[in-house]
């Protein structure tokens, strides 16, 4: 069946059932997966998905739901009973109608329809092999692409498709047990998609990480790699989605317009920008979507908004909808105008820290968190990157550390794993006072 066919059954049962409002997605994706351990490829496949998401409202009732077998019966059997299932349920507060359509969508022509025809098994060993000659002595990793189709209708006269392309990269070397490097690639085409310089990075890593020492437990000047910054301004981010203000889950909530970071610090969400593997030219309500600055010179400029939030807030749509509650699409942060070892000659006591994982918030609302860093890391001493270093925490709140960011590197990185789950265009960043602690005890 057509992506057109699909549309019609879900669209043609809410009319049908007399729903007040919907909106349907349809998503069809070509991905493929290789895995790769122990200096070898392990695993590599291709999945086909398709999955219908059907959003209705009834009156004070509203419902959403997926579903991922789309013939006809499935697909009118299914909205059919997440109707019966939204009548059934208690009411809720007023929310409004889905924006009226039609609108008019400038799609910035980031596919490559080259996606289709990419070498899995020949990239996964150019990794391999850059890491190698670069110091590792074991590889591991995931490459994966996509290319994929959003098509969207509305009952209020929305209508688009749209074909979209992703090539992502994750990499890890390692020397020995406590020694290990990450590599991270991200684009939405091939030129850009470079898996020799992530395995070289790893590996580069990995190698100069090797017989780590602990560091007195302070207060250091941290430099964040663009891993690493990536995964913490991503709480920054979602700390301007109105529905986490609500919700008690931000630690930006009643500070529109204030100065909220560094002055040198702007963060951005892109509906669509180059190598962005979120992009999107319209939201979950057929909204088309737009650049956002969040933070500019360190004032907080807008919260992002659906059409419920943003008549709570009395505020202008951001292109931002999901069903539910509104969500990012790609991040960015303007680039400063430090290089790295520029950084580094300028921090007289601090540490490098190139990839982190498991961040943990005690506080929400005030942003206080820890994360543990992962993979490569130096002391660094009067201007210079000393030992390795292992087996730390970091600490703080995030609002504080977000305002004393003092400098900015000029080079920047995409990001996205499993850590960074918004794609992230980031430089290096330096927090001048971070709690550095034992990992554990």
């Amino acid at each position: 069946m057509s992506k057109e066919e699909t549309i019609n059954w879900a669209t043609s049962k809410c009319r049908d059932l007399g729903a007040d409002d919907f909106s349907v997605l349809l998503y069809h994706s070509d991905e493929g997966q290789a895995r790769f351990g122990n200096n070898s490829l392990t695993i590599t496949n291709r999945l086909l998905n398709k999955e219908l998401v059907v959003y209705m409202t009834k009156g004070k009732k509203r419902i959403f739901g997926e579903l991922s077998t789309v013939d006809r019966a499935s697909v009118e059997r299914f909205v059919e009973r997440l109707f019966k299932s939204m009548l059934a349920a208690a009411g809720e507060s007023e929310f409004p109608h889905l924006p009226s359509g039609p609108f008019t969508y400038s799609f910035n022509g980031d596919f490559d329809p080259r996606v289709s025809e990419f070498d899995l098994a020949g990239h996964a060993s150019k990794t391999i092999d850059a890491a190698l000659a670069a110091g590792a002595r074991r590889v591991a990793g995931s490459l994966s692409t996509a290319r994929y189709t959003i098509t969207i209708s509305t009952s209020s006269g929305v209508n688009a498709t749209e074909e979209r392309s992703r090539f992502l990269l994750n990499a890890r070397s390692f020397t020995d047990r406590e020694a290990s490097g990450q590599g991270v690639v991200v684009s939405t085409n091939m030129d850009d998609f470079d898996v020799e310089s992530a395995g070289r990075t790893s590996g580069e890593n990995a190698k100069l990480s090797q017989n780590p020492k602990q560091v007195e437990v302070g207060d250091y000047a941290v430099i964040l790699g663009p891993t690493v910054a990536a995964e913490l301004m991503g709480h920054v981010a979602n700390s301007t989605s109105a529905f986490n203000v609500e919700a008690g889950l931000s630690f930006l909530a009643g500070s529109l317009g204030k100065e909220v970071a560094s002055e040198a610090f702007t963060l951005i969400d892109h509906g669509q920008i180059k190598n962005g593997l979120r992009s999107r030219s319209f939201d979950d309500e057929g909204v088309p979507t737009r650049m956002n600055p969040l933070i500019e010179k360190g004032v907080l400029k807008t919260y992002i908004h659906n059409s419920t939030t943003a008549a709570k807030h009395k505020a202008a749509l951001t292109g931002n909808a999901g069903l539910l509650e509104p969500h990012l699409w790609n991040i960015e942060v303007k680039a400063g105008s430090s290089t790295l070892e520029e950084m580094i000659r300028e921090t007289k006591r601090g540490i490098y820290v190139t990839s982190n994982w498991y961040t943990r918030f005690q506080s929400y609302t005030k942003g206080e968190y820890s994360t543990l860093p992962r993979d490569a890391a130096w002391l660094i001493e009067n201007g210079e990157l000393k030992t390795p270093v292992a087996g730390i925490r970091l600490s703080g709140e995030i609002p504080m550390q977000i305002k004393e960011i003092d400098m900015i590197g000029k080079e920047r990185y995409w990001v996205q794993w499993w850590e960074v789950e918004v794609p992230t265009l980031i430089p290096a960043l330096r927090i001048p006072n971070v709690k550095v602690t034992k990992a554990s005890g």
